[in-house]
């Protein structure tokens, strides 16, 4: 009779801790399903918000508050983890005493209470689990940059694609010459590109015997292109002419600032039939020196009416550049530029408007601008330049006068030396470079910081004024688009 009662109270509770189980269980599940359905309907949508909106207001490059944000979720799931844990495993211990003990054949209610917060907490952690997770969803960023319409224009907008240097280039290539060979057939291809331009141009201008210079023992004629070397080439002919060292200071000293009038010391203005007589010898050498345009263009400008250009206490009153040229430029043009650039542009703190300081002599907003000269030259005719701008191909008639020695300057020092040694002269020539005014800047560094000053109609009309020079002499001119007598 007590075994079989026993057993039926074991069996009873047996059955009683299943009822429980399964009603617990089922109370859980609805709670789950409670809190999904909850976050599907949005009702959790506060809380999300409030997360998005302080990611929103936070640096989203601040990647150390996201990780001490989440290792704060991490901490706090893992202690109601261990809580749920401790609770389990107290409900367990007391059902097993329970299914011991032979005075209990019912749940108490310390595990009611027990069995209680152990399905709370369950539901508490899978709360916290679905609220980690909706708020992992919002605060994803995108890895697809964001982009406006304007950037989107711009970025497929090929031109605003510059790929072109920033300073000209004048130069395609570099030459060599190794002997003398190479030197009279360089010289034979520069006077065929000469004659193939001057076809065709029979109504050109005549050469002008005053300008010429000539020496009948070295059987020389030289036209004098000013800017290039021709200060330099006016010594040269004193030494060419056999004066000495002596002879040569004491010209200098009658003639000082005058390279010219001391060139004509030993050759002298002479007719045209005898510059004519000379030009018909075998052994003539009929000399030019030329340079590239823009470069000659712009050290003719900084030279002469950038700066006060004159005695070495120049003022504007002995300036003849800036009264012949200078002050007229500037009251035809200087309200015109103070409108496109601004009158700051013509304070000392901007030297007066030059790209470069000016350190030779001095300068103020009396002397013109870069642009203003350039305005002057396009709006009047290159028949009444000064020699120092005028187109190499005007001021030389090179078209009517059979030149077979042309240098370069941008290659004078090796390209005279050759020459030099043809005339058996090598000791009475050496390279000097006299009135260099450029800072030790790279040619190309100085002329992209002045025609970047010009539109892009200056530099096309300045390049049909100076057209037959690069064509007729084999220059080129690369610079942002334009590509001025460049094969394609």
């Amino acid at each position: 009779m007590i075994g079989n009662k026993y057993g039926k109270v074991i069996i009873l509770a047996l059955i009683n801790i299943l009822a429980v189980c399964f009603v617990y269980n089922n109370v859980a599940t609805d709670n789950s399903n409670i809190v999904h359905g909850q976050v599907e309907e949005g009702e959790v949508v506060k809380d999300t918000a409030e997360v998005v909106k302080h990611v929103d207001q936070t640096n989203i490059s601040d990647g150390k508050s996201d990780r001490m944000a989440e290792h704060r979720q991490s901490s706090e799931l893992d202690n109601k983890q261990e809580d749920t844990r401790d609770k389990f495993k107290q409900a367990s211990d007391t059902k097993h005493s329970d299914t011991n003990s032979e005075s209990q054949v019912s749940v108490s209610p310390v595990q009611d209470n027990f069995k209680h917060d152990a399905v709370m907490s369950m539901k508490n952690l899978l709360s916290i689990q679905i609220h980690a997770l909706r708020v992992n969803r919002t605060t994803t960023v995108s890895s697809e940059p964001v982009q406006d319409e304007e950037l989107d224009r711009r970025l497929l907008d090929s031109s605003e694609i510059d790929l072109s240097p920033p300073n000209p280039i004048i130069i395609s290539s570099p030459i060599s010459i190794g002997d003398q060979d190479s030197f009279h057939k360089l010289m034979d291809e520069r006077s065929e590109l000469l004659h193939k331009h001057c076809s065709g141009r029979e109504n050109m201008a005549g050469v002008t015997s005053n300008w010429m210079y000539a020496l009948e023992s070295k059987s020389l004629v030289w036209c004098p292109v000013y800017k290039a070397a021709s200060t330099n080439w006016m010594h040269n002919l004193l030494h060419l002419a056999g004066k000495k060292e002596d002879e040569i200071k004491k010209i200098i000293a009658d003639h000082p600032g005058q390279p010219n009038d001391q060139g004509r010391v030993v050759a002298p203005i002479t007719s045209l039939s005898n510059i004519h007589n000379i030009a018909s010898k075998d052994d003539a050498r009929l000399l030019l020196i030329v340079r590239h345009p823009f470069d000659r263009l712009v050290s003719a400008f900084r030279d002469k009416l950038e700066q006060c250009h004159g005695p070495q206490n120049c003022t504007l009153s002995n300036n003849w550049y800036y009264k012949q040229y200078g002050k007229s430029i500037v009251t035809q043009y200087r309200t015109k530029a103070v409108k496109k650039f601004g009158n700051q542009y013509f304070s000392k703190g901007n030297e007066f408007g030059a790209p470069l300081p000016v350190n030779r002599t001095w300068r103020s907003d009396s002397f013109p601008s870069w642009w203003e000269f350039v305005q002057y030259i396009i709006h009047t005719s290159p028949s009444s330049y000064d020699e120092h701008w005028k187109p190499a191909s005007l001021y030389c008639a090179v078209c009517k006068f059979p030149y077979n020695h042309i240098l370069h300057f941008e290659n004078i020092q090796q390209e005279e030396k050759f020459f030099a040694e043809e005339m058996s002269s090598s000791d009475l020539i050496h390279p000097r470079w006299e009135n260099r005014n450029d800072e030790g800047l790279a040619k190309e560094d100085i002329l992209g910081k002045y025609f970047n000053l010009l539109d892009d109609q200056d530099i096309n009309a300045l390049y049909k004024i100076y057209k037959d020079d690069f064509l007729m002499f084999g220059y080129q001119f690369e610079y942002k688009h334009f590509r001025f007598n460049v094969e394609s």
